[in-house]
């Protein structure tokens, strides 16, 4: 089968934007398959996307559809006209592209090395009970057995919040904790933890 010229496409791509302004259907199916082989190629090569192009013939298929009656052959061909349509709809939806923020993926393997929310409330009530013993000891001591019991941050995460050694910092808390024990009854704590 040879391919029809262009001149006789153009006659045809007429007379049916003719007949789509007065609401012609089987004229609009014409034009579509008359074109659509040949404009998916050139959106595809300006989109580089098949669900864009896809979006992007609907859309400028739509606009021919409503401006049919807008076609002047005296100004130019139909083919071309329907081009110009076609390629300013791919020109937008590459416009919409880049002016949409890009989002960051998020993993679905992250882990989540944060307390639990029982061990959280565990320790929400052990600050509670040992709150009045804290003031018995030193300020730093108290400050990293709060920071560790009571806000469960590691003994790395402390020291470097404070500028001392994570090493330090587990002396301070062991210390203090054992201390606490021992102006503490067991049976209270024990029922906390």
């Amino acid at each position: 089968m040879a391919k029809p010229d262009f001149e006789a496409l153009n006659s045809d791509l007429r007379d049916c934007l003719s007949r789509c302004a007065n609401g012609d259907r089987a004229a609009f199916k014409t034009i579509y398959d008359l074109t659509s082989p040949k404009f998916s190629a050139i959106l595809h090569n300006q989109l580089r996307d098949a669900d864009a192009v896809r979006d992007v013939l609907q859309q400028a298929y739509l606009s021919i559809w409503k401006n049919a009656g807008r076609f002047d052959p005296d100004k130019g061909n139909a083919f071309t006209w329907m081009l110009v349509i076609m390629r300013n709809r791919g020109l937008d939806r590459l416009r919409s592209v880049a002016r949409t923020p890009t989002t960051e993926v998020i993993e679905d393997t992250i882990v989540d090395d944060s307390a639990a929310p029982e061990q959280l409330a565990r320790n929400s009530s052990a600050g509670r009970l040992i709150s009045k013993h804290l003031a018995n000891l030193p300020e730093h001591v108290a400050t990293c057995i709060s920071l560790n019991v009571v806000q469960g941050l590691s003994c790395t995460e402390i020291g470097t919040a404070l500028n001392v050694s994570p090493n330090t910092v587990k002396g301070w808390v062991r210390r203090g904790l054992l201390k606490l024990r021992a102006e503490m009854p067991i049976s209270s704590v024990s029922a906390v933890l």
